[in-house]
């Protein structure tokens, strides 16, 4: 037996969980070794390699495969045991279950050069369009770029229908839908070109620039005039699919409103108004939009563990699971993804200076009033487990009830974990997959 489970299996006292900087008694009289034990009944054990993870491994998923959409998380954006359990999840939906569509919290426009790639099978351009092409560092990685050469390789020889996609529901950039709306207007003779030039040109640099120069009154007029670019592109749509076809003309229209989220968000963003997460909500509609676009083809979605979340208040708004699972009733599930040790690829913080991209450790324990703390006592290293199982022991129920919490870290870290647990409530995710000690992902 490993220590760690010498330590659970010698607990005789009981530990209180409370809620970080709350000092209020949570789960009165529960002791850790009945949540463990119940959990160590439930859970499904996994190797820690996800790469040499079965089928059969794997099988804990079929209940959730008839789904529309199916969220994978993450609790850092740099864990190479999450993007790797990511790719073999996939391969096996896509394999076993249908599935068609890979959607990941990336940039919509960056998403369909590398997806051009995809679908014509031609592996050898993904790392340099993922070097060149790509915003986020995050999905820059060794990890990522093995998927996506699966995801290529798969594609050589299939049908048209049969193909697989990577696609992106992020609105934060305006560095490539402009250029190819202009260049689709171009090419099919739209007669509003002139007027159209002038407001995708607006975008580009308003959007390089966050709006910086835009009061409310202006920025309000700017969204009136993409709104007119929409009309105007709609009232010419039985010319523009002759001239093209209807797919394109549809990716064309929904990349003006892409234009129109992006400029949303980062105007947000600079006059300071965080009263509504436009975000989260956006990329929940391109999503259904994709659902819609591929005829109603199952999609997988990569996001972070906040993002796809059954969750109402998440910051000063709705989580993008939220919506999905408004939009989408029993057609959405999603699955968190936890850790408690080890390395990841984050950027550093200390105060408001960062210290830079690069490996982070976390060597101690979790804190005792969280998931993580009884997962990591648990006789597995690496597994998943059905939430709803878990609500079934009162000794969980009462956690949940009473305030249990998680660690989720996104992008950046300042070495305070304390900052980064927040309450769990059973209803944000369907499973949890969780590893003892995460890896840092390997950076491009």
């Amino acid at each position: 037996m490993s220590v760690k489970n010498i330590i659970l299996y010698s607990l005789t006292f009981l530990i209180i969980i409370s809620c970080g900087s709350n000092s209020e008694d949570l789960t009165s009289g529960t002791q850790t070794a009945s949540l463990v034990q119940a959990l160590d009944q439930e859970l499904n054990p996994l190797t820690t390699n996800p790469l040499n993870w079965s089928d059969n491994d794997l099988a804990f998923l079929d209940p959730i495969a008839d789904k529309s959409i199916i969220a994978l998380g993450e609790a850092t954006h740099g864990t190479a045991e999450f993007f790797n359990s990511k790719h073999r999840i996939f391969k096996y939906l896509v394999e076993n279950h249908n599935f068609k569509i890979f959607a990941f919290e990336a940039d919509f426009g960056e998403s369909l050069l590398i997806n051009d790639a995809i679908q014509r099978g031609a592996t050898g351009e993904i790392e340099e369009l993922m070097r060149t092409k790509m915003h986020f560092w995050t999905w820059r990685t060794e990890e990522v770029k093995n998927l996506l050469e699966w995801m290529s390789e798969y594609n050589i020889g299939k049908s048209k229908e049969n193909k697989i996609h990577y696609m992106g529901v992020d609105c934060q950039f305006n560095t490539y839908h402009p250029s190819m709306v202009r260049e689709f207007l171009f090419s099919t003779g739209a007669p509003f070109i002139s007027s159209a030039e002038q407001i995708l040109d607006e975008a580009e640099t308003a959007t390089q620039a966050s709006f910086d120069s835009y009061n409310r009154g202006i920025f309000g007029s700017y969204l009136g005039r993409l709104d007119a670019l929409q009309d105007s592109i709609t009232t010419h749509s039985i010319d523009l699919i002759n001239a093209s076809s209807e797919k394109e003309y549809e990716l064309t229209i929904r990349m003006v409103k892409v234009i129109r989220q992006v400029s949303q968000v980062r105007f947000a963003r600079t006059i300071g108004d965080y009263s509504y997460n436009y975000r989260d909500q956006y990329m929940a509609e391109n999503a259904a939009w994709l659902n819609e676009y591929f005829n109603g083809e199952k999609m997988v979605i990569w996001a972070h563990n906040a993002h796809i979340g059954n969750n109402s208040k998440f910051g000063r708004g709705i989580a993008m699971g939220y919506h999905l699972k408004q939009d989408f009733g029993n057609n959405y599930s999603s699955i968190a993804f936890l850790f408690s040790q080890g390395s990841f690829t984050a950027v550093g913080s200390s105060g408001n200076p960062n210290t830079g991209l690069g490996e982070q450790v976390i060597n101690v324990a979790p804190q005792k009033n969280s998931i993580n703390y009884v997962m990591y006592q648990s006789t597995e290293a690496a597994f998943s487990v059905e939430i709803e199982k878990l609500q079934q022991y009162g000794i969980w129920n009462d956690a949940f009830v009473n305030g249990i919490e998680y660690f989720d870290i996104g992008s950046t870290y300042n070495n305070n974990l304390e900052d980064f647990y927040r309450v769990f409530s059973p209803i944000f995710y369907y499973y949890i997959i969780y590893f003892d000690k995460s890896t840092a992902s390997i950076l491009l």
